[in-house]
């Protein structure tokens, strides 16, 4: 059993896939090699190099909340068409199912980020149509209160550029790239060119980041421990939230990512994988 979780903690749970195939369990679609520059191995053949960790899908755990939002969103307009004409408050009713609304949307979403920084960041909220919308509502009340369904389209707008930009930060699988190391192995100068070190000793969390210019990604490496075992992970974490395996066919490279992902991250090979890791195939 302690062997099949170590294999799952690197391949992914097969519950997270409910419709894959048997030999999805070594390749899924979608999934592509890193180029020759670097030193990777498979689930299957193990011994030394990098290795793809699959991390569980973000999208299937916020999909119902998702479409939950969007009702109590246009459930908040409810009670003030029918002023008055309710059993309750009807501003106290409109403002719960607005703010039950934001918090079905953003919260799971903030919950169930894989990304590596736990820094401030308004991602994915459309913060330029919501911000406008809160101005029209007050102003709706100090002024005219026709001008609270001029905020109310804001905050629809806001609702669904959030959902895209969410949608966007889930169209690429999420993975990132593992190498077995000794703690003793870790130094500065094991880095290739471009890294920025951030710990002078092996931690777990984030020891290093791409010095250069990378869009709306961000290039990390971070310590992580699993049992007794030592691993550098290198992640390209999207605006913060979610980590996106660039090796994918529905990652999108451009120019300021060719660097990067031109040669691994470090000098060295790194230790063998344990057999523990690897799902040695069955004779039949």
């Amino acid at each position: 059993m302690l062997q099949e979780n170590d294999q799952e903690w690197l391949s992914g749970n097969p519950t997270w896939w409910p419709n894959s195939e048997e030999n999805d369990k070594l390749f899924r679609y979608g999934e592509e090699i890193p180029t020759e520059s670097w030193d990777f191995t498979t689930y299957d053949i193990g011994g030394r190099g990098w290795m793809r960790q699959r991390l569980e899908p973000v999208a299937p755990r916020i999909l119902f909340t998702t479409a939950w939002s969007l009702f109590f969103l246009i459930a908040s307009a409810i009670p003030l068409i029918f002023s008055n004409k309710i059993f309750v408050d009807d501003q106290n009713l409109a403002i719960s199912f607005f703010l039950i609304s934001w918090f079905l949307l953003l919260v799971p979403f903030l919950q169930f980020s894989n990304g590596n920084s736990e820094s401030f960041n308004l991602f994915p909220l459309q913060i330029i149509p919501f911000i406008l919308g809160i101005f029209l509502f007050l102003l709706h009340i100090l002024i005219d209160p026709k001008l609270g369904w001029l905020s109310y389209f804001f905050f629809i707008f806001a609702w669904f550029k959030t959902v895209q930009n969410i949608s966007k930060s889930l169209s690429v699988n999420s993975a990132r790239w593992l190498l077995p190391i000794l703690q003793s192995d870790f130094s500065e100068d094991i880095f290739n060119d471009g890294w920025i070190l951030l710990s002078k000793k092996f931690r777990n969390g984030l020891i290093a980041k791409w010095s250069k210019e990378l869009g709306p990604y961000s290039g990390e490496i971070t310590g992580l421990s699993w049992g007794n075992h030592k691993f550098i992970a290198f992640s390209m974490v999207y605006n913060d939230r979610i980590i996106h395996d660039p090796f994918n066919s529905n990652f999108l490279e451009n120019e300021l990512l060719k660097d990067i992902l031109f040669q691994s991250p470090v000098k060295i090979l790194g230790e063998s994988w344990p057999l523990n890791f690897i799902q040695i195939a069955e004779d039949e």
